[in-house]
């Protein structure tokens, strides 16, 4: 009787909540595209009442009291749009809003887009980025995704010729990367020096550097989120991209009732090196696409792919060099409303990645080959009863296949990994009063290889101090059933290994406390604190056992097995102050692993450690059609391990061979790393198109940053020479848009 009546009071108050009040629900989307807004804000004026939209634009505010009210429509870079409506009770109002982008205006702009977003998420260590943003960051040749996201607070980097992304002291294999929902597992091109990814396909870039809610799930340091764009459901439109590196093309448009977008580029290093009477036999290639389809109000489907490939081709005076590598990606997805208050996603899409090396010296031939193949099957559903409380439910389930081979002369060893990766969540966003956001979610986890089972809780906390700023608390735990073998300088031959029942799988714990001000017109300040637990991390051996095999290999053959740590604080300004628009940041930070067996049995910094980072992006408009931008960055000297003496080996042929004997890993550091990059940008009509040509000059004052300390072993006594990094490097190029 008692379960009864707790039942019937539940059900009650579920009852309660869904029918007091009006609901406001709809799509709001792009004017000139009709490309759907994501992370934009809709707000009733005058209340605490509101909410944001999804992926794919849409939103619903449920159980509003009856009344007149303004709604705002509100998102970064387009113009606010305010509507008046009477809400009854037990009414649905359905209201579709499209967005107009704001004019450039001569003076400077009031900074109010991003506020509102900030009170009704609770994402720790979130930053979004749009792709007009990844633009305007002077790069190297060309505008790169992941560069660009390594001038943000907390995201460090090794070097100026790797695009590997290192969050809060998080190694790059514990990033979960997803295009459009799927995995993508090496998003590099020239052997890491650029990432896969072209800005012109992309939409929206959410990189979430910690305490990430349940719906993700399967690294232990951090998720970025790409989207790539839908396609101008308006009309017809392009744009061209010539730079020193490679040409790009993007073209869009609408067809029946959805939309297309097609998107590809192509490096010509191959061809210039012909000119000039150099055989360069490398270059890399991608392309994205997409095509949707908008059967009804509540039904959309959408198809898109990915291609990127990466070849080296090299045959000299009996020297046959191979290298080969890329991703495939697809993702079909549908979003279903099954009513106004339960929305879903479905996705099914698998990913691969392969790396195949050969050399050939005479008739000896060694290779490695290295492919993954991932086919995923996921769904979300989001339930808003009410104003006070929304759930989320969902699922993944994915199967894994991984190849190893190694060729060594004639012979050919094979390691094959299979397993099946599984999950369900639910999450629940809770508003316990006008100032109290609560969000409980709870993540189990399944890896078939070792039958392996996580229950990883995610807990976070907002309370919302003033109109102006807010405070932030989370917990998360994490689980990662894969690990990466990494060969710095060579990422094309990077290897992804699974858990087995030799090696469990890592686990991570993250404690992040944060405080936001906004002073609701030119800057806003972000700053976190943050803690990271890590156990069963991976550290690869780098010198194996001669005994052991090449074929048939275990996880624990190629990984010794540790514990870790990380810990600091962020500091992210924002501003939109004389004329400048930007951020600035700043980042404090450790990192130490502690690896049985490994080291001399002493915990070390990894190479990514960086104790002290600071960044610097800004933009500043001269005119209507010239504007110039900078980039500067510092970063303290990162660990690396100083030889202590050299030793002699002698090869079955007589010949001696001198090598370096390594000290203890990572004591000593190098050399502060800084460098400024400026740009210059004129838009112009030429032959009725527009137009715009850009100057860029990497490391404007030619610092030499160490890249690494190379030991001269033969020479007696042993020599040090340091490798630096870029010099000073103009570029430059134009853009085309039709």
């Amino acid at each position: 009787m008692g379960r009864r009546l707790i039942f019937f009071c539940a059900m009650l108050l579920v009852w309660n909540s869904c029918t007091l009040g009006g609901t406001l629900y709809g799509f709001v989307r792009e004017k000139e595209s009709l490309e759907p807004v994501v992370s934009g804000n809709v707000w009733l004026e005058g209340t605490m009442i509101g909410t944001t939209t999804n992926l794919k634009g849409y939103y619903v505010i449920p159980g509003i009291p009856p009344g007149r009210y303004s709604i705002i429509y509100r998102y970064i870079g387009f113009k606010d749009i305010k509507k008046e409506i009477t809400i009854l009770a037990d009414h649905d109002y359905p209201i579709d809003v499209l967005l107009e982008i704001e004019p450039i205006l001569m003076q400077a702009a009031v900074v109010t887009a991003e506020r509102d977003n900030r009170k009704l998420d609770i994402k720790p260590g979130q930053i979004s980025v749009q792709t007009p943003q990844l633009r305007s960051i002077p790069q190297i040749a060309e505008p790169d995704l992941f560069r660009s996201l390594q001038m943000l607070p907390g995201v460090a980097t090794l070097s100026d010729f790797s695009a590997g992304l290192y969050v809060r002291g998080g190694s790059a294999d514990q990033n979960l990367i997803l295009l459009d929902q799927i995995d993508v597992y090496n998003p590099n091109h020239m052997f890491g020096f650029f990432s896969s990814f072209n800005t012109d396909a992309i939409k929206s870039v959410e990189l979430l550097k910690g305490g990430y809610p349940a719906m993700y799930g399967g690294r232990l340091s951090s998720v970025l989120n790409v989207v790539n764009k839908e396609g101008n459901r308006d009309h017809f439109t392009g744009v061209a991209r010539f730079s020193l590196l490679s040409s790009t093309a993007t073209i869009e448009g609408p067809w029946k009732k959805g939309s297309w977008m097609l998107s590809g580029r192509r490096t010509y290093l191959d061809l210039a090196s012909k000119m000039v009477d150099f055989d360069l036999p490398y270059y890399f290639y991608d392309g994205h696409a997409k095509i949707n389809l908008d059967l009804d109000k509540r039904n959309q489907l959408s198809l898109s792919g990915y291609l990127g490939n990466d070849i080296l081709d090299l045959d000299q005076e009996g020297t046959a060099v191979r290298l080969d590598w890329g991703n495939k990606t697809f993702s079909s997805q549908w979003t279903h409303l099954f009513s106004n208050r339960l929305f879903s996603h479905f996705v099914f899409a698998g990913s691969r990645f392969h790396s195949n090396s050969d050399v050939k010296l005479d008739d000896i031939q060694f290779g490695i080959y290295n492919e993954i193949t991932d086919l995923a099957f996921k769904g979300l559903l989001t339930y808003t009863p009410s104003l006070k409380h929304s759930m989320d439910l969902g699922f993944e389930t994915k199967a894994l296949d991984f190849g190893l081979k190694y060729k060594v002369v004639d012979m050919q060893y094979d390691n094959t990994f299979s397993g099946y990766y599984s999950s369900i969540y639910a999450q629940d966003n809770i508003h316990l009063g006008p100032l109290n956001i609560l969000q409980a979610g709870l993540r189990l986890s399944h890896y078939s290889d070792g039958d392996y089972w996580r229950m990883t809780p995610r807990l976070a906390y907002k309370r919302i101090i003033n109109d102006r700023s807010n405070l932030t608390l989370s917990y998360g735990q994490y689980a990662q059933f894969l690990n990466l073998v990494q060969q710095e300088g060579l990422s094309f031959a990077d290897m992804w290994f699974p858990v087995d029942d030799s090696f469990e799988p890592g686990r991570a714990d993250h404690y992040i406390l944060g405080y936001t001000y906004d002073n609701n017109r030119s800057f806003s300040i972000t700053v976190e604190a943050y803690y990271k637990d890590y156990r069963n991390i991976a550290e690869y051996r780098t010198f194996r056992d001669a005994d052991e095999s090449l074929e048939g290999q275990n996880a624990a053959q190629n990984f010794l097995q540790g514990t870790g740590k990380a810990y600091g604080g962020d500091v992210y300004l924002r501003n939109n102050l004389f004329g400048f628009e930007g951020w600035i940041g700043y980042s404090l930070g450790w990192a130490e692993k502690s690896i049985k067996g490994y080291n001399f049995g002493k915990s070390y910094h990894p190479t990514y450690d960086r104790r002290h980072t600071i960044t610097a992006i800004q933009d500043y408009r001269l005119s209507r059609k010239w504007r110039i931008n900078f980039a500067f960055k510092y970063g303290s000297g990162q660990p690396y391990t100083e030889a202590t003496a050299r030793y002699a080996v002698q090869l079955p042929n007589g010949a001696v061979h001198y090598r370096a004997l390594d000290g203890e890993k990572n004591f000593y550091r190098l050399p502060a790393y800084h460098r400024l990059d400026i740009g210059a940008f004129y838009q112009t009509r030429l032959l009725g198109l527009n137009t715009e040509f850009y100057l860029q000059a990497v490391n404007v004052y030619n610092h030499k940053n160490v890249w690494f300390r190379q030991y001269k072993t033969w020479e007696n006594p042993a020599t040090v020479k340091d490798q630096h990094m870029i010099p000073f490097l103009p570029t430059g190029g134009v853009s085309v848009t039709f």
